[in-house]
């Protein structure tokens, strides 16, 4: 018997390997991209753009495991069921009950590897990405010089430029200072560059206007000037460092330290206790789905039902499941003390499946 439960446990684990590298693999490139459109407009560096490609991964497999495990889990029955592998299984005196032995462990390890990027990889993955992103960001010369975009540095100064050529080099710039409250300031010019020493950094403007504009006895004062500077450190808001989000710590971290984290952070205690339970609920959906995916273990056996419709239906409350775990997680975020919700989903599915499997002894 332990030769033919390792033959069917290698049988569910080589399609999941499959299964997890393709849709790793795809949605990936779906994440990866805008990504890369972004870290190359900012001239981000080769170990930059590998450090997101590798932190990307993580965040991907989170989401498609589970989905994996499902699949895997019906090709796999269907290919034993097809081949007539089941006939023989069962002739050797292999129960009902063991057969599902052995998708429940299956479904148990999946869990385990999600447990373990959940609460080891996710977290620093999740939070490296962020923080690269968060100082790109801040970088202020790299911001100013895209072109077509009004951009806010700080509340009451709004830059424009019109078009980039070289690296900090600029046609086309306006520049409004609104932070006075007797006047404004307002600075256009044809040409302009970024000169940065030490960090600090002044716009030289060539060829234009400034305007000073009273705000109470609304005149306008107009100044035509050939080459100007203006210091560009008072524009630039004071060093930040990002601070972990809900979707950045472990779920015992969300948990145990939620309030911590809020008065930190933009974020409620709420938030993270949402995102934490959600987490751990998500756990629990590897064992649920490959025990769902089970179930095409009775009914393939069944003349009366096309594999498709089965797959099918089978894949339709894999998804009412998945979405009721997401979408109570926004119901928690509301009312914190109704956590024990999110855990229903997995769990009413497998109560279910272990019923069915309770009144099936043996193969129809």
């Amino acid at each position: 018997m332990k030769v033919i439960s390792k033959y069917l446990y290698s049988e569910l684990l080589k399609p999941f390997l499959i299964f997890s590298f393709t849709f790793i693999g795809i949605l990936w490139l779906v994440q990866i991209l805008p990504k890369l459109e972004t870290l190359v407009l900012n001239k981000q560096s080769l170990i930059i753009i590998f450090s997101v490609a590798m932190h990307t991964i993580p965040q991907v497999a989170y989401f498609v495991i589970p989905v994996a495990a499902f699949f895997s889990t019906i090709y796999a029955i269907n290919k034993l069921v097809s081949e007539t592998e089941i006939i023989a299984i069962t002739s050797s005196g292999f129960s009902f009950f063991s057969f599902t032995k052995i998708i429940f462990i299956f479904g148990l390890t999946v869990s385990l590897i999600l447990f373990l990027i959940t609460f080891f990889v996710l977290p620093k993955s999740a939070f490296k990405l962020q923080s690269i992103f968060f100082d790109i960001e801040q970088n202020f010369a790299t911001k100013f010089i895209v072109s077509g975009k009004f951009l806010h540095p700080i509340s009451g100064v709004t830059i424009y430029v019109r078009d980039k050529l070289e690296e900090n080099q600029m046609t086309g710039v306006f520049v409004f200072d609104d932070r006075n409250d007797n006047y404004s300031l307002l600075y256009s010019a044809k040409e302009a560059a970024i000169r940065d020493n030490n960090s600090i950094r002044d716009l030289i403007m060539q060829d234009g206007e400034l305007q000073i504009v009273s705000k109470n006895e609304k005149s306008i004062v107009s100044v035509r000037f050939e080459r100007f500077g203006i210091n560009l450190n008072s524009f630039i808001p004071e060093t930040q460092y990002y601070l972990a989000s809900p979707s950045d710590v472990s779920p015992i971290t969300g948990i145990m330290k939620s309030k911590e984290l809020a008065e930190l952070t933009n974020y409620t205690s709420s938030e993270y206790l949402a995102e934490s339970h959600m987490k751990l609920a998500s756990i629990l959906s590897p064992i649920a789905l490959c025990m769902l995916g089970g179930l095409a273990l009775i009914v393939f056996n069944s003349e009366r039902y096309r594999t498709t419709v089965i797959v099918i239906f089978l894949s339709l409350i894999a998804l009412v499941m998945q979405v009721a775990i997401i979408s109570l997680k926004s119901l928690l975020v509301l009312n914190p003390d109704t956590f024990l919700l999110i855990y229903l989903p997995p769990l009413v599915v497998l109560a279910a499946i272990l019923l069915v499997i309770n009144l099936k002894d043996t193969f129809a």
